[in-house]
């Protein structure tokens, strides 16, 4: 991530967030070393609903005659590496 000066930052301030923004980049700004701030481009809002999740998730393909094949490679997958055990399961 790139560093500025805090100086340097109010010199040109306009031009450093129209870097962020147009560049996508972020910028820690800093005292005497010590980073103050952060500059940031903001991401942009979600398109996805959660109330449209059903109507994306019936407009997907159907797995149909590879559904079963797609079980099966999972399944032998899942066997060449088993769970490893937890120190939380006692």
């Amino acid at each position: 991530m790139e560093r500025i000066d805090v100086t340097d930052a109010q010199r040109d301030f306009a031009a450093l967030v129209n870097r962020v923004y147009q560049q996508g980049v972020c910028v820690d700004v800093e005292r005497d070393t010590q980073v103050i701030a952060r500059l940031s481009p903001v991401r942009p809002p979600a398109t996805l609903k959660v109330r449209d999740l059903p109507m994306l998730l019936a407009r997907l393909p159907r797995l149909e005659e590879d559904a079963a094949r797609f079980g099966d490679n999972l399944r032998a997958i899942r066997r060449q590496f088993p769970t490893e055990g937890s120190s939380w399961d006692g």
